[in-house]
């Protein structure tokens, strides 16, 4: 089998070796007359350092490049610590690969050596590409044809062999503006820079900046594109308009751009990701195919990646399957790395806040991720922890995708594959992008359209002691008991009106009002503002003279968790307890330490580890996870009035409901625990799985018995 690879850069080249180890013989086009690169860094993760020790490389990359301790999290103004990330062995044990620094030029040079001799061809411009039944062809701009079983366009984010599949597409700016520069050492001398990923975040601006060689730096300075005069968008550009853009930094800060004298201006692009990469006998690879941002510091990784999968699936299906072959590393490559753009386009959103009050929100979260993930675990693993040799060997289907669940996952019954297919599309990429306010609008615009309330409930606004709040009445429904609801969402997502239609059916199976309260949202409002809000709802509801045993508090997911602080609480401060706790797929451990989290995350597209602990990091910012008012599983449960509880089998949150559950009974508690099987996270959202009705059924049973037996 012969392959013809478009590009000479890391992807290229790697998938040359790659081929090669596969016994399959590659030819390398590279337009340019010499392998050369503009002077810049390069990181390269586990995931990419274990395809090149497979390829014997790893002894030549450690001898050129550096190996970072940690990164490290700067506020850029002050120079305060925010946040480590700890790299070097200690990642080594964890992810199974050290992390490198390396100057791009450097590692293309290593690779290249690697490449046996007559394999790259340079000069070699690309003009056409075409397929027949007998294989697929280039034809150079100096007419000459070259032909093979496939052609591979590994040729970036200008990809001619893109543009001959597609057509021309635009890419998309981010109104970003990056500088590069590599500086001596000997210029920052007095300077502490330890071999770390040091790194400062200020207000719409940052500095990404680590050690190349032992004795060069390399620096990459991110700021609005507005802040650049437009003459200066050339590959050079005026160190002092650099320096101007970062006035009032830490003076760590400014003696390192002093000591930068020349550097290269590039715009932050990316592609949106596409469905598919191949076409017949034509496939894309690296940045050809899914360009990204470079603020995961992945796209050399998923180059890497790709290379690999593509050469075992071509070595796999033998001349024969070529077809096949690239349709299978599509399948098993687009999932993961449509997840690594969205989430390298969320760090941008991240890195470059645009006011002083973002800012404080993003430190804050940092602060709260510390306390829970102290290693980087949650931050990183997605990334990092993919060992692409031992994957490849798994059925397409076990890649995570977007969703953090395994595409290939299936569900017993059709209702419940409905539901784990809504739950798994619910955040489109560029709702990820956008940080929480893409996945709030996401959020609303899921809830609101997939479940619109009937025409015939009553819905009312109300203010509960200074919290705003819906009354909702389902049609028939009495006023034997009052539903005091508080939606899911991690603290971050979610409002009282795209909770209406749950709020309707919960009116309806308690057989009274429900109200469900708007509180306050993280990060904007921290903890304890939820928690205030929700006593403020209760306490309305006790000065508008409902009796407090007739009141059932109810919540899904987080706002479950809500419910259930809330009830820890009150006797504590002095307040009637009310009838009963309606809580569904609770969250009520904030530190992430329920073992279901680590062992379904991947088997439940509504929650993953990622994802949480982002979202509980948001909510409690620089408090502790452990305060009992924040999660409620560390709370004295013995006043806690009769808890009626349920989860799923199998879901991320499984283990918060169970643990729950075991200490309230220990300490006396009148719990009831109905676990499902075969659902999804929060079930009770989905009015069409009978599970649902099954549930908010019984719950109303309960809820008439408390009622009998009081």
């Amino acid at each position: 089998m012969k392959v013809i690879v478009v590009g000479g850069g890391i992807g290229g080249l790697t998938t040359a070796l790659a081929l090669l180890r596969h016994g399959i013989e590659p030819i390398v086009l590279e337009r340019a007359p010499q392998l050369t690169e503009v002077g810049a860094g390069v990181q390269i993760a586990a995931n990419g350092t274990i395809v090149l020790r497979e390829l014997g490389l790893e002894p030549a990359l450690a001898s050129i490049a550096t190996v970072p301790a940690r990164f490290d999290y700067l506020e850029l103004s002050t120079g305060r610590l925010l946040y480590v990330a700890p790299l070097g062995k200690e990642a080594e044990a964890r992810y199974g690969a050290l992390l490198y620094n390396v100057h791009r030029a450097d590692l293309i040079d290593l690779l290249a050596k690697a490449v046996p001799p007559n394999v790259i061809r340079l000069g070699a411009e690309v003009a056409s590409v075409s397929q027949d039944d007998e294989g697929a062809y280039v034809t150079l701009q100096n007419g000459e044809v070259i032909r093979g079983d496939a052609v591979i366009g590994a040729d970036g984010i200008h990809s001619a062999v893109r543009t001959a599949l597609r057509g021309p597409e635009e890419k998309q700016f981010a109104n970003i503006l990056m500088w590069r520069s590599l500086i001596p050492a000997d210029r920052l001398a007095g300077l502490r820079l330890p071999v770390a990923g040091n790194n400062w975040f200020g207000v719409g601006r940052n500095i990404v900046s680590y050690w190349v060689r032992k004795d060069l730096y390399s620096i990459l300075a991110s700021v609005p594109a507005t802040e650049v005069s437009r003459e200066s968008w050339t590959q050079s550009g005026d160190v002092a308009q650099l320096r101007r853009s970062f006035e009032g930094s830490e003076p760590t800060v400014q003696k390192l751009l002093e000591a930068v004298d020349s550097t290269f201006i590039t715009g932050m692009y990316h592609r949106d990701p596409i469905e598919h990469w191949s076409t017949g006998r034509i496939a894309l690879l690296g940045d050809a195919a899914h360009a990204m941002v470079p603020y995961l510091a992945q796209g050399a990784c998923q180059a890497i990646e790709d290379a690999w999968v593509l050469a075992t699936c071509l070595g796999n299906h033998g001349p024969a399957g070529v077809q096949d072959a690239l349709l299978e590393y599509e399948r098993r490559r687009q999932p993961r790395t449509t997840r690594i753009q969205a989430g390298a386009r969320f760090v941008v959103d991240w890195a470059h806040e645009p006011d002083e009050a973002r800012v404080r929100q993003r430190n804050g979260r940092l602060k709260g991720l510390s306390r829970i993930d102290p290693l980087a675990e949650a931050s990183w693993s997605f990334a990092w922890g993919h060992n692409i040799l031992e994957a490849v060997k798994l059925p397409p289907g076990e890649v995570v995708g977007l969703s953090a669940a395994r595409e290939g996952k299936r569900m017993a019954r059709p209702e419940s594959q409905r539901a784990f297919d809504l739950w798994k599309g619910v955040f489109k990429p560029d709702d990820i992008a956008r940080g929480d306010r893409g996945q709030r609008a996401a959020y609303e615009r899921f809830l609101l359209e997939q479940f619109p309330a009937p025409a015939s409930t009553e819905v009312t606004d109300v203010d509960l002691h200074g919290v705003s709040a819906l009354r909702v009445v389902a049609a028939g429904a009495g006023h034997k008991a009052t539903v005091l609801h508080f939606h899911g969402g991690g603290y971050v997502l979610g409002t009282a009106r795209s909770s209406v239609e749950y709020a309707s059916r919960l009116s309806r199976a308690l057989n009274g009002p429900c109200y469900t309260v708007d509180y306050r949202l993280a990060p904007e409002h921290p903890y304890p503002a939820a928690f205030d809000d929700a006593f403020s709802a209760y306490r309305g509801l006790l000065a508008a003279g409902v009796d407090p045993s007739t009141v059932f508090l109810s919540g899904e997911s987080s706002g479950g968790g809500l419910a259930l602080a809330l009830a820890a609480a009150l006797r504590r401060a002095g307040l009637p307890l009310p009838g009963g706790v309606i809580a569904i797929c609770p969250l009520t451990d904030l530190t992430l330490g329920g073992p279901s989290v680590m062992a379904n995350s991947g088997d439940d597209p509504a929650a993953n580890r990622e994802t949480l602990s982002n979202l509980v990091a948001s909510y409690f910012q620089g408090h502790e996870p452990t305060d009992p008012m924040v999660s409620p599983l560390f709370a004295d449960l013995a006043d806690l009035p009769p808890v009626f509880l349920s989860a799923v089998e199998g879901e991320v949150l499984e283990s918060d409901t169970t643990r729950f559950a075991e200490r309230a009974k220990a300490a006396g508690a009148n719990v009831t625990l109905k676990m499902v099987i075969d659902s999804v996270h929060v079930f009770t959202l989905f009015p069409f799985l009978p599970e649902t009705a099954e549930t908010l059924e019984e719950i109303g049973q309960w809820s008439r018995e408390l009622a009998i037996f009081a």
